[in-house]
């Protein structure tokens, strides 16, 4: 096979797009930029992906959340429920209840935080959660027997407001607005990994941590909003343990149809969904955008063949055949869309990069991907310069040498 056609197409090819700069940069730059819409999602959505499973993966077992769809105080979860749920299901790993309010602290200096998320937790909370520690130590059931006046904090509160993690003694006044309030001490500072709270940074609200007791001794209630255990169980066996727990709750308080049992195998499925359905969503403006870009690219080329007549016409009359014109215009159509595919890919990477480590996610490359979006690169710039490459083949050498420049 001779390549010294194809070689001389392509010189060609980048001789003619050189003298055109400024064109071919604005023409590539739609390629560009649907190359990097499609890198950047896909590596958000991986990386995103990877942080779920992540998560699910550091409790290590299937949590179960119990909890009850009824308003009525009747029908409300109480500390005492946890036993209820043990003995119905003895595979139990660990358990816990948790409680949520809304209140406000007030520091020693005197710093307010009107919105304090206050979460009333019992130990086991950890093993289900799992968090480090990394100053003090966290609550333990002496605390909740005692319905003892202490919090934990978390770091990037006690690094925000004391530029130190070390709050262990420190006091904060906490309290419901115009009601009950008491002061609490910090025994201890753990690490916050939420991309929440990375997100928001200096905005993300004080949270603290303190006994369940506690929590509804200030609150003047004796009701949980959850109770949460793990099992070492296949995920097809969550939905029969999780209706054991609502059945021996519903024999036990004599209500029917009010408790409701999920688990972290449901909030899973439910996550990787709601991911799938944006990334999809975001993948078909990208491949838009792409294709936008190709139709540039017919536009631009075509723009090219009516400038280029005459010479056309000199290189037919010296001998050029139909394949050597058809060439040349391709591999313009091939060089910009390659190069562009090329310059997509590596921001792409660096801004996904970029993104993930903001909102810190960890980063991911999917190599599958990159070389799918390099082929879908070089596979747009074949079809879209088939036409103009054709049209410029088909002129008529006679015809095109009366041109006028």
């Amino acid at each position: 096979m001779n390549y010294t056609r194809y070689l001389e197409a392509v010189r060609q090819a980048y001789e003619s797009l050189k003298t055109n700069k400024l064109r071919s940069m604005l023409t590539m730059l739609g390629i560009i930029m649907g190359v990097f819409s499609i890198v950047t999602i896909i590596a958000i959505g991986k990386a995103a992906e990877a942080y779920i499973t992540a998560e699910f993966e550091r409790i290590g077992a299937y949590a179960i959340d119990i909890n009850t769809m009824s308003m009525n105080a009747a029908d409300r979860l109480h500390l005492e429920d946890i036993e209820v749920i043990k003995a119905a299901v003895p595979e139990i790993k660990n358990i816990h209840a948790y409680t949520y309010k809304i209140g406000e602290a007030e520091s020693a200096a005197g710093e307010l935080y009107p919105y304090t998320t206050i979460i009333g937790v019992t130990p086991q909370w950890r093993n289900i959660v799992p968090t480090e520690i990394i100053a003090g130590r966290f609550i333990n059931d002496l605390d909740i027997s005692q319905a003892g006046p202490y919090a934990v904090v978390d770091d990037l509160f006690a690094r925000r407001e004391y530029g130190r993690t070390n709050l262990v003694g420190e006091t904060l006044t906490v309290g419901v607005p115009a009601g009950n309030s008491m002061e609490v001490t910090i025994i201890g500072v753990l690490k916050e990994d939420d991309i929440f709270a990375g997100m928001m940074g200096d905005s993300y609200p004080l949270v603290l941590y303190m006994p369940l007791t506690t929590v509804q001794r200030l609150f003047n209630a004796d009701d949980v909003e959850l109770i949460q255990f793990t099992v070492d169980s296949e995920p097809e066996e969550l939905p029969l343990i999780g209706r054991r727990a609502v059945k021996a709750l519903e024999f036990v308080k004599g209500n029917q149809d009010v408790y409701m049992a999920s688990s972290s195998a449901d909030y899973r499925e439910i996550y990787s969904n709601i991911l799938g359905v944006i990334s999809a969503v975001l993948m078909v403006i990208a491949i838009i955008a792409l294709i936008v870009g190709g139709i540039g690219i017919v536009n631009i080329l075509l723009v090219s063949v009516a400038e280029r007549v005459r010479e056309i016409g000199i290189r037919k009359a010296i001998g050029a055949q139909k394949k050597d014109i058809v060439w040349q215009f391709m591999a313009e159509s091939v060089i910009i869309t390659v190069t562009g595919g090329v310059i997509g890919i590596i921001l792409g990477l660096i801004v996904g990069g970029i993104v993930s480590s903001i909102i810190k996610l960890p980063p991911v490359i999917d190599l599958p991907v990159v070389l799918l979006s390099l082929a879908g690169a070089v596979a747009l710039g074949i079809i879209f310069g088939v036409y103009p490459a054709k049209k410029a083949a088909d002129l008529d050498p006679i015809e095109a040498l009366r041109h006028e420049v």
